[in-house]
């Protein structure tokens, strides 16, 4: 525990944020509860706590860096959660926010409502159901001010399953890699669609890795046409 410990507050360090000694004992707790769940029902792919801490909660905390976005938002919904990445450890680092973790996966959703009970996370709720259907419903769409998504799928298919919750004016904010360009270029008529834009990319170096998380932040500029997202599955087999 004290090597990850240090790990985390070096690499807390190196992306230029703080953390409580509360806020360091959750995150150490989260990886923890992460790992033993996989452990037991290989709930994740991350292959050992040093991963979780890295590829999980570091890679995560990337997000803010853009600590203008988070202090304009009172709630937040991560859509196709898994294990909690990246919505857990961006409420632990900034508490204030209004967490849903939505999943369609049932063993997941019980992971997490195990860890949101066990960390003692309040105002966050976890909703087990996909992303298509919980869309139109209406007490969850269009009722964030801001979304975010992490291993997916391509900016075009994430924009149609998570825009939708998504108040207009309100922000989504992607995890994505070095195909970026391409993922954008793909994606124009999507945004169209969807009444988004983008507003801007930003590179963020990984701590303890050689590679670069970019953070794609897009607004909402006008409610979701109706239809959309498309029935389960649509998105991703016949993208916009």
């Amino acid at each position: 525990m004290d090597k990850l410990r240090r790990m985390l507050r070096n690499g807390v360090t190196s992306l230029c944020l703080h953390l409580s000694s509360d806020q360091e004992e959750k995150m150490l707790a989260f990886v923890s509860l992460l790992h033993r769940a996989n452990t037991r029902c290989n709930l994740t792919g991350f292959a050992g706590e040093e991963d979780i801490l890295v590829e999980g909660v570091l890679d995560s905390l990337t997000a803010l860096t853009w600590d203008e976005v988070f202090k304009a938002s009172q709630s937040l919904v991560d859509v196709g959660t898994g294990g909690g990445i990246p919505g857990i450890p961006l409420k632990i680092a900034y508490p204030a926010l209004q967490l849903t973790l939505l999943e369609a996966t049932a063993k997941k959703c019980r992971f997490l409502e195990e860890a949101v009970r066990l960390l003692e996370l309040e105002e966050t709720q976890v909703l087990c159901g996909r992303a298509e259907t919980v869309a139109h419903d209406p007490t969850s769409r269009e009722r964030y001010t801001l979304a975010t998504a992490r291993a997916l799928g391509e900016l075009r298919i994430i924009l149609e399953l998570t825009t939708p919750f998504i108040r207009p004016g309100g922000f989504a904010l992607y995890y994505k890699g070095p195909n970026v360009q391409e993922e954008i270029k793909n994606a124009q008529n999507a945004l169209h669609v969807l009444r988004s834009t983008i507003v801007a990319l930003r590179d963020v170096p990984v701590p303890f890795r050689s590679r670069k998380t970019t953070l794609v932040l897009v607004q909402k500029t006008a409610p979701t046409p109706p239809q959309y997202p498309r029935r389960p599955g649509m998105p991703k087999k016949r993208p916009l």
